[in-house]
Formats: C-alpha cells, sequence, structure tokens
C-alpha cells in the first residue's frame, strides 16, 4: 500500500521539520494513536526510534516501533517501521513555498502474513487515517499561528 500526500502548511520549513522530529509532542486528544514515546528523549537523530500505540478499533490495538533512517534539518525526516504483520517505510520532505511550505508524506505499508489476505480491506482502512494524520499536523502547526509573510 502506497500513500503520496501533501499539505500546505503556513509555517516555515523549520517550524514544521522541528515538530516532525518531536511528533509524540503533539498528538491530539481523540488521535489513533493515544501513546507515543520517544526513545531516548532528547534530539532526533538517525537512530532515533519511536514507540506507538494505535487504535484500530474500540477494543483493538498495535504497537509499532519506528526509527529515524535520515534526517535533513527543514527538509526531510525518513523512517523506517514496524509491527505485527506490518512493516513499512515513511518521508516526510518540506519544501518552502510563498505560503510557508509543503509538507510531503510518501508512505509504504507492507502487510505479512494473514494481512496480505486483507491488503484491499486495510488500505480502505489504513488510507483515511494517514490523510487525517498529515491534515492533523498541519492543522496543529497553523492553530494560533501567525501566517508566514
Amino acid at each position: 500500500m502506497d500513500y503520496d500526500l501533501s499539505v500546505t502548511i503556513r509555517r516555515p520549513p523549520d517550524v514544521v521539520h522541528a515538530v516532525l522530529a518531536d511528533i509524540q509532542r503533539y498528538i491530539d486528544p481523540g488521535s489513533p494513536v493515544p501513546v507515543m514515546e520517544k526513545i531516548p528523549p532528547g534530539p532526533t537523530t538517525v537512530g532515533t526510534r519511536w514507540r506507538e500505540v494505535i487504535r484500530l478499533g474500540p477494543f483493538l490495538a498495535m504497537t509499532m516501533w519506528s526509527e529515524v533512517t535520515a534526517i535533513e534539518p527543514g527538509r526531510r525526516l525518513e523512517e523506517r517501521f514496524r509491527g505485527p504483520w506490518i512493516t513499512g517505510r515513511l518521508v516526510y520532505s518540506i519544501e518552502p513555498d510563498e505560503a510557508g511550505c509543503v509538507l510531503r508524506q510518501q508512505q509504504t505499508i507492507t502487510p505479512h502474513g494473514p494481512l496480505r489476505l486483507v491488503a484491499g480491506r486495510m488500505d480502505l482502512m489504513f488510507r483515511p487515517r494517514v490523510t487525517a494524520r498529515l491534515e492533523a499536523i498541519r492543522d496543529g502547526l497553523e492553530r494560533d499561528a501567525t501566517p508566514v509573510s
């Protein structure tokens, strides 16, 4: 399952990158990710990991682990992730524009084992969540922020 989404954010690229590098601090109430822990705490570098608990339904959750594989402050953050029967790659790239910047999210999710049999249904479930998460990042950054001039 491949996703390639982008949103314009009325904030400078370095501000957007700083939020992505400490995303665990910006989880909205009601998010499908109620728990996100950065390991180790501190600056995000290659090798930084996150443990995410992702709510899939009322009584169903899974734990995902992600690790930074490349980082360019103000421009790019790449991660690989894994969980029960799922692996993937996530790339955030940030390009300046006249409104602030464009945040592009390229993500590949690969189901393994029994999940391969329901990949089509998984895509229907994940696509709106991936889109909503990117929009939540934008909305959080723009909330109470002065527009970029």
